[in-house]
């Protein structure tokens, strides 16, 4: 009876002093969390910082003189947000518009200019793809990686001109091939996406 008596004492003190109080690691953990919630700090990023403009400006053994122009477009970014500790960095990657003026024998056969809509439509980066399509949200986050003439001798009545595609920070490429012949007629190929 003595040991049932100083059982049930032992239990009762064993429950009635567990209130549920926290350790002082679990209040200062908790307290950090809030902190970081409550408490942010801005950090605006542009890439590029200032307007950038490249020119090429070739001509080929062909007969054809080529003039490429990708400058930055001060209007239109995509908006990339990371938070780290109590720092909210907000990156905005501008998108490129570039221009292809091409002449073949001092007559101008093709000129025309891209912006990220008509990029959007003419190498088909459609919102409407498949969430695990690999080219999903390329038309809303895809900005102009590289543009370049490829000087491949074999094109004899064509202008070959590479365009490279990606999403800032993943490993999400699409590379494509404008091909524009004598005539100024182009065909826009997708030669490959990762």
């Amino acid at each position: 009876m003595r040991n049932l008596l100083g059982f049930i004492i032992i239990t009762v003190i064993a429950f009635t002093s567990c209130e549920g109080r926290i350790t002082k690691n679990q209040a200062l953990l908790k307290d950090i969390e809030e902190y970081k919630k409550t408490v942010s700090v801005q950090l605006d990023v542009y890439n590029p910082e200032n307007y950038t403009e490249r020119q090429v400006d070739t001509l080929l053994n062909n007969g054809f003189r080529v003039k490429i122009k990708a400058y930055t477009d001060m209007d239109n970014s995509v908006l990339f947000t990371k938070i780290k500790d109590t720092i909210n960095y907000q990156t905005y990657y501008r998108n490129f518009k570039f221009d292809i003026l091409i002449e073949k024998d001092n007559k101008v056969i093709y000129n025309k200019s891209f912006d990220k809509e008509k990029a959007n439509k003419v190498f088909r980066f459609n919102s409407n793809l498949a969430k695990g399509s690999q080219l999903h949200n390329f038309n809303k986050l895809a900005i102009l990686n590289a543009i370049q003439l490829d000087d491949d001798p074999s094109y004899t009545n064509i202008v070959a001109i590479d365009v490279m595609y990606a999403i800032p920070d993943t490993d999400k490429v699409s590379y494509h091939k404008i091909l524009i012949n004598d005539k100024g007629k182009a065909n826009f190929i997708q030669t490959e996406k990762y």
